[in-house]
């Protein structure tokens, strides 16, 4: 009897130990009240595609689709109020429907992507009780990364909620790559933007691949910024002259009516720019740097660039300040610990940012000495006089200036965000009309662009012992090729042997886990006929551009480039299928084990006996 007491226990205590383990745990379930990541939890149904692709945890593997009014349809769990839900397009969506649904079906809201900004991460607020939710595509060319859904309550700090761009900008920072605004711009962002609190946009001019833009957002959240930034998107190529380089970007005209636009919409006080030498001699960083005076005052004439000015109104910006530019110099401190910034520098929160430019850390250092110190600046031009103090990029500018503008203009701001949205409205009317590609067909641009030899689609940046830059291609028509000040050389420092190295410090890497395949695809709404798993045919060029966000030439062959996708929130789940087949493994053999004692207690009990009578 004690023999098959003994074996009972062992078997309860075995099936509760694998039940147990193999449930699995979000964070809310914990008692911990933050939104979790319940994708493991939702069924999922596409119209046509591998839904696989969306669901594997991979930003480089991607969901297409071949017919416009394509869908993805996802059901709820039942035991659990989903909160929201979160796209990572591969490109910025153009036209499609949201639809959220209760447990019967009712609609109970309907959006398009004029509500809501276009951006790659977007992250949509779900209503109480929704139940089924349906995202129909109505254009072509919209390919999903990766889909998950959030449970209610207080989102992981490492999901990416961005807010729009700013209405009224303190501070403006033009950058000409992805990547350039840290290392040459040095603390600039994490000082005003995230200590100060300025509001703040960052413009990049040329598109330096998708996966470079995703590494930006990854870094511009790092640091803490919260505002999404302004991609203009300008072709990115190695060009040999800046007359090349401006009639790649359109013509000096288009660069200035882009530019100009920019300050018009966000009226900055101060601006903050590249060297009017390009760094290192690089053409587009050139072309960024000279433009921008020429910006600034067609910015404040409504006569010039009209369509700009009736949609925005002119703005004079009172500063600019451009990188190593010799007079009325400064040096910025940016290496003095800061409470707000946890008692980082602001130096230090810009190294962190940059560890998320993961495919070009071998390459760049983020450094305040040697030749290109990024805490050297000068100011080009003024409205508000000289500085004195020579340490802050605002002295002499009203701290009030923008609050008061947001306060005397709040119906003139909220009317041209109804233009905006009527805009994009317009725009995706025309993306709807466009028709389906023809059957096989590739399914439209994906935006990459085949890595340079250095993998960055920019030259190679010489070590600090180079030759200074070459000032041959400064044609007089090219921005700016007659003002003296263009032509400064990179001041010679002691720290010249040090070249440019990357800082050797271990990349922050986001967590992330897979999320299942397949999942039970019943009772949703169908808008289109048929599903199927199977990859649609002609997708190989957008298949090619999502390899690009986790694979590409470096300059640097020992630091490939990694996911470049942005964070999603850490899944406590154990309850995998491996886990589960482990446990059953274990509570079996415990079984065994206590059955086979239990066998030979008895046995020696029955000899006992015999030798008894």
């Amino acid at each position: 009897m004690n023999g098959r007491n003994a074996w009972i226990k062992c078997l309860t205590l075995a099936l509760c130990l694998c039940t147990l383990l193999s449930a699995p745990r979000t964070r809310a379930e914990q008692g911990n009240g933050k939104g979790a990541d319940i994708t493991k939890k939702c069924a999922f149904k596409v119209s046509e595609g591998n839904k696989g692709k969306m669901l594997d945890g991979n930003a480089g593997s991607i969901w297409s689709y071949k017919h416009k009014g394509a869908y993805v349809g996802i059901k709820l769990p039942k035991d659990v109020e989903a909160g929201w839900l979160r796209v990572e397009w591969l490109f910025d969506p153009k036209a499609y429907e949201l639809i959220e649904y209760d447990a019967d079906m009712n609609v109970l809201r309907q959006r398009t992507q004029a509500d809501m900004f276009p951006n790659i991460y977007s992250m949509y607020e779900l209503l109480p009780g929704t139940k089924f939710i349906q995202l129909k595509l109505t254009a072509k060319d919209q390919s999903i990364c990766r889909i998950g859904v959030y449970s209610s309550g207080e989102l992981p700090a490492d999901v990416q909620l961005w807010n729009p761009p700013v209405d009224k900008a303190d501070l403006m920072v033009v950058s000409a790559h992805q990547d350039d605004e840290i290392i040459f711009l040095g603390g600039t962002i994490p000082y005003y933007a995230v200590a100060l609190k300025k509001p703040t946009v960052v413009v990049y001019m040329a598109n330096c691949a998708r996966y470079r833009r995703a590494e930006a957002l990854n870094a511009l959240w790092k640091m803490g910024v919260r505002d999404y930034p302004d991609f203009i998107n300008l072709p990115d190529e190695k060009v040999g002259s800046i007359e090349a380089g401006i009639k790649l970007w359109g013509g000096k005209d288009n660069i200035l009516s882009l530019v100009v636009e920019r300050i018009r919409r966000y009226k900055p006080e101060v601006i903050v720019t590249q060297d009017l030498n390009g760094e290192y001699g690089h053409n587009q960083h050139k072309i960024t740097a000279r433009c921008m005076k020429y910006a600034i005052d067609a910015a404040a004439d409504p006569s010039q660039y009209p369509e700009s000015a009736e949609k925005y109104g002119a703005w004079q910006v009172k500063k600019l300040y451009h990188h190593l530019y010799k007079e009325n110099a400064m040096v910025m401190d940016w290496e003095t610990p800061l409470e707000a910034l946890g008692g980082k520098t602001a130096l230090e929160v810009a190294k962190i940012g940059m560890k998320e430019h993961s495919s070009q850390t071998g390459a760049y250092a983020v450094k305040s000495h040697g030749t290109y110190d990024n805490s050297k600046f000068g100011l080009y031009f003024t409205t508000v006089g000289e500085d004195e103090a020579k340490n802050d990029f605002f002295e002499h500018i009203d701290p009030d200036a923008s609050a008061a503008y947001l306060a005397t203009h709040a119906a003139e701001i909220e009317g041209q965000k109804a233009a905006a949205a009527a805009e994009l409205a317009a725009a995706a009317q025309t993306a709807e009309a466009e028709p389906d590609d023809a059957e096989g067909e590739d399914t439209g641009e994906t935006g990459e662009e085949a890595p340079s030899e250095d993998g960055t689609g920019e030259g190679d940046m010489p070590s600090d012992d180079a030759t200074e830059a070459s000032e041959g291609d400064m044609a007089e028509e090219a921005f700016n090729a007659g003002d003296d000040e263009a032509d400064q050389a990179p001041e010679e420092t002691e720290d010249d042997a040090e070249g440019a190295e990357a800082e050797t410090t271990e990349a922050e890497t986001p967590e992330t886990e897979t999320s299942e395949k397949e999942t039970p695809t019943e009772d949703f709404p169908d808008s289109t006929p048929g599903e199927s798993d199977d990859i649609v045919e002609g997708q190989e060029g957008v298949q090619a551009a999502g390899q690009l966000l986790v694979a590409s030439e470096t300059a640097n062959a020992d630091n490939p480039p990694q996911t470049a996708a942005g964070p999603v929130a850490v899944r406590e789940n154990g309850g995998s299928p491996l886990l589960l087949i482990a446990l059953i493994g274990v509570g079996v053999a415990v079984v065994g084990a206590a059955g086979w004692f239990g066998w030979r207690s008895m046995q020696g009990r029955r000899r006992h006996r015999r030798r008894r009578r």
